[in-house]
């Protein structure tokens, strides 16, 4: 069985390589770059895999992409994946996320065109963060609520999912979306919370800053998983015959940002103080947001076996190896 993972040097493309490895598949993955421009891989599985360059705003590219590999699976998560650097570049996000997709998905017709037996499951990882302010009330989210992005992140994702559904009915394309909640574990960089907190933590551990730490709003709660759940939920879902249109990945329950932070301080041993900056809290930012993954369980038995107190404790030990390992090369012996 062979796979194909686009945006695959990013936090979770690596994880899910990883748990494809493990079980038997032969991956072929894409970047925008190469080498792999970080790595939770070790080199073995790094060799393993058969590295392309591509990148999704470009059809082209795609189309010799999908012809070169012939995938049977195809697990779609290049883009952006970052609801702060979506802010940032509002108009590129919602280009990438939404247009590679429709790219990806004329790639696979066009190849299938020429090859008619060939018509793989294809994977496209969305975000909690289309449902926007269907979570004002603070109810687990379902897949059968509106999509109402309150955020050019969730706009960017909601487009993209409208994308996929269109080529699901126009050219029959076995395809259908994953919306992710929070997934954390070493590998992580910033600008998500946990990791943005840890290289705080470490700088000031490694007496790099003094001893404050730059945050939002820490009242906030979110749905957290360990990313190696998350990519074995992605697994999972793609050996169904008949997957449904949307599944939520998500714990069904709600950690706050401040328990997050304390967890990372605690475990560097170290005391902090917390300033508040008036930039870093956003205006469309919701109270609680939490999923309901009923369909997940209830199609293929995936349940989050991970703790994340855990896990957010592991990357931050991994955060903090990658500052000792640079303090090391810098020692003068």
């Amino acid at each position: 069985m062979k796979a194909l993972v686009t945006g695959a040097d990013g936090f979770v493309g690596q994880h899910l390589i990883a748990e494809l490895l493990d079980h038997g598949f032969t991956v072929a993955a894409s970047a925008l770059d190469l080498p792999p421009s970080r790595s939770t891989l070790d080199p073995e599985q790094i060799a393993s895999v058969d590295w392309k360059a591509a990148d999704v705003r470009d059809h082209g590219t795609l189309v010799r992409l999908v012809a070169a590999a012939m995938p049977d699976r195809i697990y779609h998560l290049a883009g952006f994946a970052s609801g702060a650097l979506a802010r940032q570049y509002a108009s590129d996000a919602v280009h990438i996320n939404a247009g590679g997709t429709v790219n990806l998905c004329e790639a696979v017709v066009a190849v299938r065109e020429l090859e008619p037996e060939f018509d793989p499951r294809i994977l496209i990882m969305g975000s909690c963060d289309a449902y926007g302010d269907a979570a004002r009330d603070g109810v687990p989210l379902t897949e059968d609520m509106s999509l109402r992005p309150v955020s050019v992140y969730g706009l960017s994702k909601a487009s993209q999912e409208l994308a996929a559904h269109t080529y699901r009915r126009a050219h029959g394309l076995q395809i259908f979306v994953v919306r992710g909640f929070n997934l954390v574990g070493p590998g992580q960089e910033p600008p998500f919370v946990v990791p943005e907190f840890a290289v705080q933590v470490a700088r000031i551990a490694a007496r790099e800053s003094e001893p404050l730490v730059k945050v939002g709003n820490l009242g906030v709660e979110r749905d957290f998983t360990d990313v190696r759940d998350g990519v074995e939920a992605l697994r999972l879902l793609m050996d169904l015959d008949m997957p449904r249109a949307a599944y939520n990945v998500a714990s069904g329950r709600t950690i706050r940002i401040e328990t997050i932070l304390d967890w990372i301080v605690d475990e560097a041993g170290i005391e902090v103080e917390i300033e508040v900056v008036p930039s870093r809290v956003r205006r469309e930012e919701l109270a609680m947001v939490v999923g309901d993954a009923t369909r997940l369980r209830e199609d293929t038995g995936w349940m989050p076996r991970r703790d994340v107190e855990a896990s957010v404790r592991e990357t931050y030990r991994w955060m903090w190896s990658r500052f000792a390992r640079t303090e090391n090369t810098n020692t003068v012996v």
